[in-house]
């Protein structure tokens, strides 16, 4: 499989990069997969990823917000976490997108929790407020079906 580069632009300027596996990549729609290292605790631990797991990433070009799927290792799903974004960019060998700080935590037994929203800078510029609020209502408001077509899209790489 192809490498990727997914490129996460922080509001103050810096850049966090993963090299993940390529998966699908369209003009307007990518699925990376990326190998989770050391455990990793989201949501103040209500989702674990032990070493081992993976972490799906789908990035849309057209959509206010980006989903992961976190599995085991054996592909058992372990939760959804869907990311406010903006300015995301797709192309062949990089994904990359600006993280407007909230982030929306789906769970499989259909618990959301919303996190980092003290995070978000006073001054957003107005154009990412707006898109950061649309992510906000998708996540929260369809969480469900985020979370289903984000298994559906990854189903056929293992993920159960």
């Amino acid at each position: 499989m192809p490498t990727v580069e997914e490129r996460k632009r922080k509001l103050d300027g810096r850049v966090q990069v993963y090299r993940c596996q390529g998966l699908v990549r369209g003009p307007r729609f990518a699925l990376v997969r990326y190998r989770v290292q050391a455990e990793v605790a989201l949501g103040g631990g209500l989702l674990r990823a032990p070493a081992g797991s993976w972490t799906y990433g789908l990035f849309w070009a057209d959509r206010p917000y980006n989903v992961y799927l976190w599995t085991d290792a054996a592909g058992g799903r372990l939760g959804a976490y869907g990311n406010a974004a903006g300015e995301t960019r797709i192309a062949e060998g990089a994904v990359e997108w600006l993280d407007l700080e909230l982030d929306v935590l789906i769970l499989p037994d259909g618990r959301v929790a919303v996190l980092d929203e003290e995070l978000v800078p006073e001054d957003l510029r107005p154009e990412l407020r707006v898109e950061l609020s649309a992510a906000r209502q998708a996540l929260v408001a369809s969480a469900g079906t985020v979370r289903a077509e984000a298994e559906a899209l990854t189903r056929p790489f293992g993920v159960r």
